[in-house]
């Protein structure tokens, strides 16, 4: 194959890899707002995160067993980081959703990919661009005008969902990094079946510590539970495969900068909560959005 076919070749690759992470962002989008519904109706963060993840588990064997594939990864050390790294995300996301909206959620959370930009030099070797920096500041400013601190101080708003919501965008950077490094050596299916296994056992845990699991909140059917828990957990899981295999196709920032398309997802399903984005929340989109595109250039120069 000639230089320009295997350039057409890795182009297409790359178009792929993006397609996949606007539906795996759909998809996650889906996943937050059956979280959202599932914490107002009293289930915990570790009640939540176990029954995001085990169902999963089936499913993920079972393509893993289909397939042939064994178990053990050929590099064990990016497979735990990402998994660490994911169930401290995952803990500090689903944490925050309960008392911040969707868009509030998403905006944080989209701090991510900037912080994909500027860590992605130091872990993976590629270049830092001088507007990463600059994308990072414009992120950070468009997420406190939506956040708004200061007046969530003055209404005695609880700092520490904010907080955790920054978090788990810095977690799930290393995350969304330790996942491009792991797939370079071992499947996405392995790389998701081992992150399953890491939150499943850590939810559980601390779920059966607390003595939770054993029933359902007041005024929450089985049935009821039974959809919005088989909802969620799908949702999930199809995100989490289509993201995994993303970041195997393309480079980790433009993958990263596709998450961008939660702004419109989240800002429509928060029309279920009787939400509607102000000027806020509109003006720190714009800066997201523009912080997302001079990382796009930058990765195009």
């Amino acid at each position: 194959m000639g230089e320009n076919g295997r350039a057409g070749e890795g182009a297409a690759r790359g178009r792929l890899g993006l397609l996949f992470m606007l539906l795996a962002t759909i998809a996650f989008a889906g996943m937050a707002a059956f979280v959202k519904v599932l914490r107002e109706d009293g289930l915990t963060t570790s009640e939540v995160m176990f029954w995001r993840m085990a169902p999963g588990l089936v499913w993920v064997s079972i393509e893993l067993r289909l397939r042939k594939q064994k178990l053990r990864p050929n590099a064990p050390w990016p497979v735990l980081l990402r998994s660490l790294a994911g169930l401290a995300a995952m803990s500090g996301y689903f944490y925050a959703l309960r008392a911040l909206t969707l868009i509030e959620n998403a905006v944080l959370h989209l701090l991510q990919p900037v912080f994909v930009a500027v860590l992605a030099p130091l872990i993976l070797g590629e270049r830092l661009r001088r507007g990463a920096v600059l994308a990072l500041l414009l992120a950070l400013l468009g997420a406190l005008v939506v956040v708004r601190p200061d007046l969530a101080w003055r209404a005695n708003i609880p700092m520490l969902p904010l907080a955790a919501g920054a978090g788990a965008a810095l977690c799930s950077a290393l995350a969304h990094i330790m996942v491009r490094k792991s797939t370079a050596r071992d499947s996405p299916e392995l790389v998701v079946f081992w992150f399953t296994i890491a939150v499943s056992a850590a939810a559980v845990a601390v779920a059966l510590g607390r003595g939770e699991l054993a029933k359902l909140p007041a005024g929450l059917e089985l049935g009821e539970a039974a959809w919005k828990i088989t909802a969620m957990a799908g949702f999930g899981l199809a995100g989490q495969l289509l993201m995994t295999r993303a970041y195997g196709r393309a480079a980790a920032p433009l993958v990263a900068i596709v998450a961008y398309a939660s702004i419109p997802a989240s800002i429509v399903l928060d029309l279920a909560w009787g939400v509607r984005p102000g000027l806020d929340e509109a003006l720190g989109s714009v800066l997201l959005v523009v912080a997302g595109a001079l990382l796009v250039r930058g990765r195009s120069m």
